[in-house]
């Protein structure tokens, strides 16, 4: 009675630590490396990927950036991705654009960039475009997992956006700059997927 009992409290309390560090543990600097959690980053921002919105072979996706601190956060300029295969090795023979880069036509992705400040508790988007045509004999690219710096110089952020970003063999992704959420979106603001794990 006493062993059951003993094992009992030991895994309540191991439950109860690995609850605390899910919760805590988001920021990963070692690796050069942010992931979105329940608790605001030291940063005071936090990135999200909306899902991702299918048209006829089209497919747009909101990342939304959120001021979760006590101060306000200025950013301009366009969004830094890097893309990762499944082993989270960079994507190679695919161009990050910034715009729309003649994908397809898409409101305010081609708008020039502006600062945007945001105050705490605003939000900002940027818009990703892509198709996922695929032509020849080349193996379609499906990226799983993507990394995103708000601005140079910031500890970038791993996201898993569900279902992935399915690019076919375009070889291309365009990216619109940081707007205020106010503005016209190319998919749906980011109330979606949040990062993977590293």
């Amino acid at each position: 009675m006493y062993d059951t009992v003993l094992v009992a409290v030991v895994g309540l309390l191991v439950g109860a630590v690995i609850w605390t560090v899910a919760d805590v543990a988001y920021d990963d600097p070692a690796a050069g490396l942010s992931k979105p959690g329940p608790v605001c980053p030291d940063g005071g921002i936090r990135v999200t990927a909306g899902p991702v919105n299918p048209a006829m072979g089209l497919r747009a996706m909101d990342l939304t950036l959120e001021n979760c601190g006590t101060r306000a956060y200025r950013v301009e300029g366009y969004p830094e991705i890097r893309l990762l295969d499944r082993d989270q090795q960079t994507v190679t023979g695919v161009s990050v654009i910034h715009g729309s880069g003649g994908i397809a036509m898409v409101t305010g992705l081609d708008d020039p960039p502006d600062a945007v400040t945001l105050a705490p508790g605003e939000r900002a988007i940027a818009g990703l475009l892509w198709r996922n045509t695929t032509t020849g004999f080349d193996a379609a690219d499906h990226v799983p997992y993507l990394t995103v710096a708000v601005r140079s110089g910031a500890l970038p952020v791993l996201l898993s956006p569900y279902g992935g970003l399915d690019l076919g063999t375009t070889g291309r992704l365009g990216v619109g700059p940081w707007r205020t959420s106010t503005s016209t979106s190319t998919g749906t603001t980011g109330s979606g997927s949040e990062g993977g794990t590293r």
